[in-house]
C-alpha cells in the first residue's frame, strides 16, 4: 500500500510464486509487477487506485496466470501485458479505471486471444473502454 513504486514485484524466471487474496492499491506505480520471466499465478486479488496499472507485466518468457483479480480505480488501465509478455486473462474483473480494462502491445500473447477477452473477464465500465492494442502503451506516462 502507498509504495514509492510498484506496490508488488514479481521477477525473474525462478519466480513461480502463487499471489493470492491481497489488497494493492495505492501505489505510485503498478499494483502488481510481473516481469524479466516471472511465471507466477496471481489471484483473486484487489488493485485498487494504484497510480499506473492495476497489474503489468512485462518481458518475454513473463507468462503469469491472472485469475479473479479486481483492478479498479487504476489511474491508466486494469491490467496491461507488454513487451512480448504471455499470460492467462480470466475471470477478472477490470471497472472503473481511467485509460482501459486491459490493455496490450502487439508482440504480447493474452489467452484468450484479444478479441475473447471481453467475454472471459468483465471489462465494464472503463472511459475508453474493455481493451485496446496499442504500441505506446506508456505514452501516458512519458515512456
Amino acid at each position: 500500500m502507498e509504495g514509492i513504486l510498484s506496490g508488488v514485484v514479481l521477477y525473474g524466471p525462478d519466480c513461480r510464486v502463487s499471489f493470492a487474496d491481497n489488497k494493492v492499491c495505492r501505489n505510485r506505480e503498478s499494483g502488481i509487477f510481473v516481469f524479466a520471466g516471472a511465471q507466477p499465478r496471481v489471484a483473486d486479488n484487489r488493485c485498487v487506485e494504484n497510480h499506473h496499472f492495476g497489474i503489468a507485466v512485462r518481458d518475454p518468457g513473463s507468462r503469469p496466470e491472472l485469475v479473479r483479480n479486481l483492478c479498479e480505480e487504476n489511474m491508466l488501465s486494469g491490467i496491461l501485458l507488454f513487451q512480448q509478455a504471455e499470460g492467462l486473462i480470466l475471470d477478472n474483473v477490470c471497472r472503473n479505471n481511467q485509460h482501459w480494462g486491459i490493455l496490450l502491445t502487439r508482440d504480447s500473447h493474452p489467452n484468450p486471444e484479444p478479441s475473447a477477452l471481453p467475454t472471459m473477464n468483465r471489462l465494464e465500465p472503463n472511459l475508453m473502454g474493455p481493451y485496446s492494442v496499442s504500441d505506446q502503451p506508456l505514452a501516458q506516462i512519458g515512456r
